[in-house]
């Protein structure tokens, strides 16, 4: 499951990237919406590992 997180970072930072570029909101929304879903799995993936 961190490898689905690091691959949402990257995609969440290539579309922040294409964002800033074309000045697309679209693309911005879709950014934030890859941060919250890698920040869930991420949660997700911390409180199952064993302590």
């Amino acid at each position: 499951m961190l490898l689905a997180v690091l691959l949402l970072a990257a995609l969440g930072f290539i579309s922040l990237v294409l964002a800033l570029w074309t000045g697309s909101t679209a693309l911005a929304w879709v950014c934030t919406a890859v941060a919250a879903i890698g920040v869930i799995l991420f949660c997700v993936d911390w409180y199952k590992r064993p302590r």
